[in-house]
């Protein structure tokens, strides 16, 4: 039987040593519950689990996180320091990532009894690995991404902005089951596609160039990424070369990615393709990044990523070159990662998407 998120925390409890854990972090208590909004504190002891948020959330956390105790917090009660007492918690996890200094401190000066002990990535790397139920989520958004998407390409022509494509897919993907997008669109046309996160303006797009669009869906709180460059009537030789280095260092990535492998040999294998190439300083982002609750999670597929990839995590695949005044490519696809290989769970092909002029 798989082992549930609470139960992953229980471990991690007994682990470290650990009476309780306080996790502040959005995504995190979500993936845990169910719950999202803008306060919460999720509090798991080696019995109970306990959600304090206030008066706006009460009947919503009620709804959605089962098995779970839900305490309003006011702005005249701070609640921590009874449940502290009541359970009698005297060393307390916390994600240090998501948990201000403010919160912190006044954590230590009102709670005299209890020390705080700072987690890392520990629960991030929780997220890791899906289960059938997130993976069934992240296709959804997959499937209505790839969907609006597609209905947007067909009306992509010279004198279109970058801001209309962007308008006009972000509306696709919630006309067609999307709870929103799950980043800010990214287009980015002519010069502007060398800017890796270049935010749309109202530049029209012109035959000739590049038109790069990173864009992703969530759906049942679970995100989709995805880029493709489109290119424009006919380009230039030099957009033609660097298009064909990025999909075959992508193309090379989908077929050397699988369980067991080191996290920074994946980054290598594919920045050493573009390097050997000629194009090494134009590519300066990592190859991939983990995706689920958020669209960045661990783990990051960089020169410095720590582990191995493991069966079930889902991650992403996105090499670029980017050339200053002149433009860029990326493209992206998402992977399942098994013990045979990696599953594409993107639709889109990458390497033939062009307008004719």
């Amino acid at each position: 039987m798989r082992e549930t998120g609470i139960e992953k925390i229980h471990n991690l409890i007994y682990e470290k040593g650990l009476d309780a854990c306080a996790i502040r972090g959005m995504d995190n208590i979500f993936y845990l519950t169910g719950f999202k909004g803008s306060e919460g504190t999720l509090v798991i002891t080696k019995g109970d689990v306990l959600l304090i948020t206030d008066f706006r959330y009460i009947t919503h956390a009620k709804e959605v996180a089962k098995d779970v105790k839900i305490v309003e917090l006011t702005s005249k009660k701070n609640v921590l320091p009874e449940v502290c007492e009541q359970y009698v918690i005297r060393r307390m996890g916390f994600d240090s990532y998501h948990t201000t200094y403010k919160t912190y401190s006044m954590w230590k000066d009102t709670i005299c009894n209890t020390e705080f002990i700072p987690l890392e990535n520990e629960i991030e790397g929780i997220r890791q690995c899906k289960d059938p139920e997130e993976i069934d989520a992240i296709r959804k958004a997959v499937d209505i991404a790839t969907n609006a998407f597609v209905e947007v390409f067909e009306k992509i022509c010279p004198d279109k902005t970058e801001k209309d494509i962007a308008d006009e897919l972000e509306y696709a993907m919630r006309r067609t089951g999307a709870d929103c997008p799950s980043f800010d669109t990214i287009v980015a046309s002519g010069a502007r596609a060398a800017l890796p996160h270049a935010v749309p303006t109202n530049k029209k797009i012109r035959e000739g160039e590049t038109i790069i669009i990173d864009f992703g869906s969530r759906v049942d709180g679970y995100c989709s990424d995805e880029t493709c460059t489109i290119l424009v009537g006919e380009v230039n030789e030099k957009i033609k070369e660097i298009f064909k280095i990025v999909n075959d260092a992508r193309e090379l990535a989908l077929e050397k990615a699988k369980a067991g492998m080191f996290i920074r040999d994946l980054d290598m294998i594919v920045r050493g393709f573009i390097d050997d190439a000629g194009y090494g300083e134009f590519f300066g982002h990592g190859v991939g990044h983990g995706i689920g609750v958020a669209v960045h999670e661990a783990p990051s597929i960089n020169s410095t990523g720590e582990g191995i990839l493991e069966e079930n995590m889902v991650i992403t695949i996105e090499p670029g070159i980017y050339l200053p005044s002149l433009g860029g490519v990326r493209l992206e696809d998402m992977l399942l990662i098994t013990d045979n290989g990696a599953r594409v769970l993107t639709h889109i092909r990458k390497d033939m998407l062009q307008i004719s002029i």
